[in-house]
């Protein structure tokens, strides 16, 4: 099997997660870089990897068959545009762009260049979400779930503290807990119950101006706390929560149905479980705990890209498809703003 080359472009927090996924599929070699040329030579350092001292030598080098793009989502459509451009495969942090519209243009640009992307929802690669999945898979064109019966609400939560990097908390560089967290919980609602029918924003707040952020008091300007409501095609009512307020990241999934409720985290610690008041797909009335045990989902997602890349077929989940449908949610959220 011949080895595939990676172009790795920005090398800040997200990185070395990648870096770690990358590194466990036999034949991948990675390349770092990074508009600030001694980020990138710190991190190769620590990693004990090339890198080279600008993005656009991962663009000119013919052996680099893909890049993953781990920047700010503001450099995203350019960096995207080079990659295909140059005829690389791309993997991308999320989300996607800034705009529906550049989603759209770099959908075209992507399909008549006949390269291929995938967009960073790694939540989709953890196993009690998966089950979720398919718990619900007949909920978007009109059915029931087979062991909740019909489904009537869901309540997805993310929150954080999110003060690692500046530009996080800063609205030109596309940062705040709708870009940073929500995205994630309007992707997983997205996946299990369709496309959505009417959205707005219930809340959406700055209730810290004022942050420390890598030792330094500094004044921010992007949301951190935000609520959602979207009405699913398929019938589902589901609220949202996002927030950069956390002191401790706490992540979770509940779902009611006229047969019991879901309730999913990816935190080992939270409850996960199905409810059942009566015996229903082989879920017996009553609580089943649910258990998967500890998974990196950086390496389930880094496996899915290579291959991708490797046998040159469209991702399984996280397609571009995936993120235009997202973004058109949050252009439907942004007229209610």
């Amino acid at each position: 099997m011949e080895p595939i080359k990676i172009g790795l472009i920005g090398c800040g927090k997200q990185a070395p997660k990648h870096v770690s996924g990358l590194r466990k599929i036999p034949g991948v070699e990675v390349v770092l870089a990074d508009v600030n040329p001694d980020v990138a030579a710190r991190l190769a350092e620590q990693q004990k990897l090339p890198w080279v001292k600008s993005v656009q030598d991962i663009f000119a080098d013919p052996s680099i068959l893909a890049v993953d793009i781990c920047t700010p989502t503001p450099f995203h459509l350019e960096l995207i545009s080079q990659a295909v451009a140059g005829g690389k495969d791309f993997f991308c942090e999320k989300p996607l762009c800034d705009s529906l519209a550049q989603a759209q243009e770099l959908a075209g640009q992507v399909n008549g260049l006949k390269r291929r992307g995938m967009i960073g929802y790694v939540y989709r690669f953890s196993p009690i979400f998966e089950l979720g999945y398919n718990l619900f898979a007949d909920v978007p064109r009109g059915g029931d779930s087979p062991v909740l019966g019909r489904v009537v609400s869901a309540f997805f939560r993310i929150g954080g503290r999110g003060s690692h990097q500046l530009w996080k908390h800063r609205r030109e560089h596309g940062g705040g807990a709708i870009n940073e967290m929500l995205v994630h919980m309007l992707d997983l609602a997205l996946w299990y119950f369709g496309p959505v029918q009417a959205a707005k924003i219930l809340v959406c707040d700055l209730l810290r101006p004022r942050r420390v952020i890598q030792g330094q008091m500094e004044e921010v300007d992007a949301e951190d706390y935000v609520v959602v409501q979207l009405q699913m095609a398929s019938g589902v009512e589901v609220l949202c929560q996002a927030d950069l307020l956390s002191p401790a990241f706490s992540q979770y999934v509940e779902i009611q149905g006229e047969n019991g409720a879901f309730m999913g985290s990816i935190q080992p610690d939270m409850p996960s479980f199905i409810f059942c008041e009566k015996d229903a797909a082989g879920y017996p009335a009553g609580k089943t705990p649910l258990s998967f045990g500890k998974l990196n989902l950086f390496e389930a997602q880094m496996a899915e890209f290579i291959r991708m890349v490797r046998w040159q077929q469209d991702p399984a989940r996280c397609t571009l498809r995936d993120s235009i449908n997202l973004l058109e949610t949050m252009e439907m959220l942004q007229r209610t703003r």
